[in-house]
């Protein structure tokens, strides 16, 4: 049964699905309860490379990109969002975001970090190591990288039509504005599936688009849950925060003897 099962998706399945917009893992993911022994173990003993460290972040932007599909589950189910793991980082008031990206050459390392408003990067994870939300210690998730001549928030949508297609009902993409039911977020504008970290014209998010996202500027995700309830992130890494990620790439190359490139087409390569 196992084999059959593996027949079906081998030979051209290449060819369909969404995978030719893909460049591969861009990074994996991990909520993280103590930041500080974190970085020692994954950059002092593994020798990985900080592209980029960000402390404090929160707003209703971040978190209905993060947090959505957990919002409406709690509608649905009438109970707390905070029964199902879900900081309270909508006005910094209550809690905060810490996050640090961190370069292993091939592929990059994410640690989150959810804590006390009030408190510093060395305070401990708002909930415990139960991996069921991404709020939770020790909870993962895997981020796939988009192309960057893609559009990340056609994608999204053509993410879950094509999930829809093969009969994948259960994919949920977020967006970035609160909403209150699966209807209510299928039917929102395009505008609003995925995070930017810039000023998009087209994808102009009042309150938000012209914020400095300082080290960050650049940086476009949007979150979804997999088929069977993983936590999945699709991104794109460009204009500033590229700089990071390649810089931090560079040195662990020199680090450890590596020669890892820069992800891209074989179209653009050979254009160059």
């Amino acid at each position: 049964m196992k084999h059959d099962i593996a027949s079906q998706f081998s030979g051209s399945q290449g060819s369909t699905g969404l995978g030719r917009v893909l460049q591969g893992v861009q990074h994996v993911g991990v909520t993280v309860d103590d930041m500080a022994k974190s970085l020692e173990f994954y950059v002092g003993v593994l020798g990985g490379r900080i592209a980029a460290l960000g402390t404090g972040f929160y707003g209703d932007v971040l978190y209905n990109t993060l947090f959505q599909k957990e919002e409406i589950d709690a509608v649905q189910q009438n109970t707390s969002s905070r029964s199902l793991g879900i900081p309270d980082i909508r006005d910094g008031t209550k809690e905060a975001l810490d996050v640090c990206f961190i370069s292993f050459g091939n592929t990059c390392v994410e640690l989150l970090h959810f804590r006390d408003a009030r408190l510093d990067q060395n305070a401990p994870n708002t909930f415990p190591k139960l991996p069921t939300s991404v709020g939770f210690g020790n909870a993962g998730h895997i981020s796939f990288h988009v192309k960057d001549d893609v559009d990340l928030n056609v994608f999204a949508r053509d993410l879950e039509e094509e999930c829809r297609r093969r009969g994948i009902m259960n994919v949920v993409c977020n967006r970035v504005v609160h909403v209150r039911s699966h209807e209510e977020r299928l039917n929102l504008p395009l505008k609003y599936a995925a995070n930017k970290f810039w000023n998009a014209t087209e994808y102009f998010i009042e309150g938000y688009s012209d914020l400095d996202f300082g080290d960050f500027h650049g940086w476009s995700l949007f979150y979804a849950k997999g088929p069977n309830g993983e936590q999945l992130e699709f991104n794109q890494v460009t204009r500033y925060i590229k700089t990071k990620f390649d810089e931090a790439r560079a040195k662990y190359n020199a680090d450890n003897d590596t020669d890892f490139a820069a992800p891209g087409s074989r179209k653009t390569a050979l254009n160059k």
